[in-house]
């Protein structure tokens, strides 16, 4: 859930702003800007990956359902849908008014071919496994079937059919997602393989187009006339920003107007408190303890018990900073089911180990059975830099050396090499960020799904996919036996919530913002 705020500023302030209309950050009315993280590698909806492709995508393109932050699903370029008693078969009405960017109208076989191409192997589509609910999927990926045999069907121009295997309650989320966006067959054979690649080999049939991407530059995106809603659009142009090596930090050009909005980390925020900004927050990533279950000491569930019983959070509590709140719970509360119900409300919270010093001696006694006393001096705890996990950390670990002969050597790592070694295994334990890529638990539960530090029991496994395939409040108990199964075999140990911020600047407005995959949605900008 995201929840809104608005420092406080005078009355003067806000005439003042008014006054200046347009002429906000030196450009024409309702002109943005936004920061990329990252240069754009991909910008084909089936293959794309990174973050910065992901998000310009997402301007470029538009599927048959949009998503909000609470989980309510809206028509996009579909107009409506039925699905069938059995929770197999969804049937999908194309808006008669929606068209390419070229004017050629989208029909239903522009999603065939869309999600044929993303289950082709030869696409090697990273988010192709999340669609293989669909009849035939798995078997198309694997080379054992043809595009054509997958359960995607064109029954006419505007009616599309979509048969599933298995009943899935988050398909519908899952439309939202850049995999499952059209293709124009025609136009992408033209490209003769270089579809994505630059600004004349891509077409897409959302707000915007792109008017412009020069090498290694930056990407100019206008208002697209053939978009279905274009009398709705109100951002008149979009500059995304590319990084650049002497470029001022992202607090700086915030600050300073050259952008009309920002997503911040916690800290970052801390240092803009009091300008005269909107502010839109979320809560929903948890910070925790993963541990590699293929190396001593915590090989031993007795040795990764110890530390549950033994970890005395109020230590810790008065060092985190206003946007870390400590909470005993895997997922956080305000994760939202289908229905828009909260999670926690409709499942209640999983049992927690209480504080015993005296019970994790026992456990850590009973570990030295199987472990070697020498683990429990050289086990390393990899951490992210740049928001001082270590510091607040310390004050377990301090804990932990005096009761349990615990001694954790801590090493801060850019967060490329800490995502290496992750993936690799090269920790003992690790505090690790545990948050979905949509507003599910089973989402953000399926991170703690098998690897060297996840739940490899499964029953896990299948009770995820039984609570995908359930009504909200059945799958809300099935989610929270998950959580509790991470917590009864000691797997993840949560430290606290993180608060995440996206800012706009002084006179944007309307301008959303999607926490989860990390994409804002400017249509609907204005620069007053």
């Amino acid at each position: 859930m995201i929840f809104f705020r608005k420092f406080l500023v005078s009355v003067l302030i806000i005439a003042i702003t008014a006054s200046l209309g347009g002429c906000q950050f030196g450009r024409v009315e309702n002109s943005l800007v936004y920061d990329l993280d990252a240069v754009p590698v991909n910008l084909d909806p089936q293959s794309a990956a990174d973050s910065a492709s992901l998000l310009v995508i997402s301007c470029l393109f538009e599927g048959l359902v949009t998503a909000d932050d609470d989980g309510s699903i809206h028509p996009a370029a579909a107009s409506g849908w039925e699905v069938s008693a059995d929770g197999l078969t969804y049937t999908f009405t194309l808006r008669e008014g929606a068209k390419w960017e070229n004017g050629d109208p989208l029909t239903a076989e522009d999603f065939v071919f869309g999600f044929q191409r993303l289950l082709d192997p030869d696409t090697a589509a990273p988010e192709a496994e999340d669609y293989y609910g669909i009849e035939n999927a798995e078997e198309i990926a694997a080379g054992l079937a043809e595009p054509e045999t997958l359960g995607v069907e064109a029954r006419s121009d505007y009616e599309l059919v979509i048969r599933l295997e298995e009943a899935d309650s988050r398909f519908l989320e899952l439309l939202d997602q850049a995999a499952a966006m059209p293709c124009h067959r025609k136009f992408f054979e033209e490209t003769r393989g270089k579809y994505g690649l630059n600004s004349d080999a891509i077409m897409g049939n959302g707000a915007f187009y792109l008017s412009s991407w020069p090498e290694d530059g930056n990407l100019s995106l206008r208002p697209s006339k053939t978009y279905h809603g274009a009398e709705e659009v109100t951002a008149t142009s979009l500059l995304l920003v590319t990084p650049k090596e002497e470029r001022a930090s992202a607090v700086e050009r915030f600050a300073d107007g050259t952008v009309s909005a920002a997503a911040f980390t916690g800290q970052e925020y801390l240092k803009l408190a009091g300008g005269d900004y909107t502010v839109l927050e979320n809560g929903n990533a948890v910070w925790g303890l993963v541990f590699n279950l293929g190396r001593e000491p915590f090989s031993s569930a007795e040795m990764r018990r110890a530390l549950f019983l033994d970890a005395d959070f109020s230590t810790m509590e008065q060092a985190l900073p206003d946007y870390l709140e400590h909470l005993e719970a895997a997922v956080s509360p305000g994760i939202v089911l289908g229905g828009g119900e909260s999670y926690r409300k409709l499942a209640g919270s999983p049992s927690f180990p209480e504080l015993d010093r005296d019970a994790a001696q026992a456990a850590r006694d009973a570990a030295l059975e199987t472990v070697s006393p020498e683990s429990l001096r050289t086990a390393r705890l990899i951490v992210p830099e740049g928001e001082e996990h270590e510091k607040y950390f310390a004050y377990l670990s301090q804990i932990w050396q005096r009761d349990l002969g615990l001694y954790l050597t801590v090493e801060t790592l850019p967060e490329a090499e800490y995502q290496s070694r992750l993936d690799s295994g090269d920790f003992e334990c690790a505090v690790y960020r545990l948050s979905g890529d949509y507003n599910s638990p089973g989402s953000v539960l399926s991170a703690m799904e098998g690897g060297p530090f996840g739940c490899t029991d499964p029953s896990y496994s299948g009770l995820l996919t039984q609570a995908g395939e359930a009504e909200p409040e059945q799958a809300a108990q099935l989610y929270l036996q998950a959580e509790q199964m991470l917590f009864d075999q000691y797997l993840f140990l949560p430290l606290y919530r993180q608060s995440e911020y996206f800012l706009l600047n002084s006179g944007i407005s309307g301008i959303t913002y999607d926490f989860y995959s990390r994409t804002p949605d400017f249509r609907f900008g204005v620069v007053s």
